[in-house]
């Protein structure tokens, strides 16, 4: 089983008395900052002076600095910047000013299990990673709940690194639904495959597939992105809530049937060679590798694809009943 920890098993007494620094004001370092404010803890932000982050801080009613101000000042500092932005910001803003005391907090391993950074020889380097957007870690926050996170200490120079883990995950209202104990290498594999096998590859993949399968046969395409696309979250409610076998339960005996013979056909020993495929392609860095350079060329595998998803006849479908019909 799991280690999971709660309100009860920590306070915020280690982290009381730091400056906490956030550095990628977005959807994640947003909603971090501003937990971690109404918890009580001093926070500063660091951007740019003339870009929205900096903008959006100053109105929230933080101190906004400029990025190496706010590298000198912390005693926490924590990058929420994108994975493929980290490395060129850090070499040049960051790693200069670093105190030797300063520890280095992330919400995703990717930076710290691929070494796309030099870490510093000193300092604490924990990871504080939320199962959710940004947006929803704030808004359950503010609910008096709190989304759950996965927790882990790369390194415990201070000796007090899963103290100041645990509280920081508190601050941010984490532990209110538990903080599971991992390491950053086995938080990385794991969500860099789950969206790539299933969240946000495997599963748009197979809503085109089927809808385009319909369609091609002379089905409405209304009907069919209904039926391929929106009864999703049907599905998607009644297994986040009740589990597979729950979901399974909830449903007709004819969907019941129907997945029981369909769905070993669809995902089969090939489709399991493939995720096999993916998933060694993560855990030896290939996938990573290949990433930042298509990042460094301009992006244009996701360039394309979304251009190609925008112009497609299943997102034309979408925008017309959008205007049609309320779901």
């Amino acid at each position: 089983m799991p280690t999971i920890f709660y309100d009860k098993d920590t306070g915020l007494e280690p982290i009381r008395d730091l400056t906490l620094g956030i550095i990628g004001y977005g959807n994640q370092g947003r909603a971090h900052a501003l937990n971690l404010r109404d918890s009580g803890i001093k926070v500063i932000v660091g951007a740019r002076k003339d870009g929205s982050a900096f903008t959006q801080a100053t109105k929230d009613g933080f101190e906004a600095l400029s990025i190496d101000a706010v590298a000198k000042r912390a005693d926490l500092l924590g990058l929420l910047l994108p994975d493929e932005v980290v490395s060129s910001l850090y070499s040049e803003q960051i790693a200069p000013h670093l105190r030797t005391e300063t520890g280095l907090l992330f919400a995703h391993g990717f930076v710290v299990h691929h070494k796309t950074i030099p870490l510093p020889e000193h300092g604490d380097i924990l990871l504080v990673a939320p199962t959710g957007p940004g947006r929803q870690l704030r808004s359950l926050y503010e609910s008096g709940s709190g989304l759950p996170a996965l927790i882990a200490v790369e390194r415990d120079h201070s000796q007090q690194a899963w103290a100041r883990c645990l509280a920081y995950a508190k601050a941010i209202g984490c532990t209110r639904a538990g903080a599971i104990k991992t390491t950053i290498a086995e938080e990385t594999v794991t969500d860099l495959f789950c969206e790539q096998a299933v969240l946000c590859g495997g599963l748009p993949e197979l809503i085109k597939a089927s809808f385009e399968t319909l369609v091609s046969q002379g089905y409405q395409r209304e009907l069919a992105y209904i039926s391929c696309l929106k009864e999703v979250k049907l599905i998607a409610d009644l297994l986040f809530n009740q589990g597979i076998d729950g979901m399974r339960a909830a449903i007709s005996n004819t969907a019941k049937y129907g997945s029981a013979v369909a769905g070993p056909q669809i995902i089969d020993e090939q489709s399991k060679a493939h995720l096999q495929k993916i998933l060694s392609n993560i855990e030896d860095g290939q996938f990573a590798q290949d990433f930042l350079r298509d990042t460094k060329n301009g992006s244009p595998t996701i360039k394309n694809l979304m251009q190609e998803e925008k112009s497609s006849l299943l997102a034309d479908t979408g925008r017309e009943l959008a205007e049609k019909i309320s779901f």
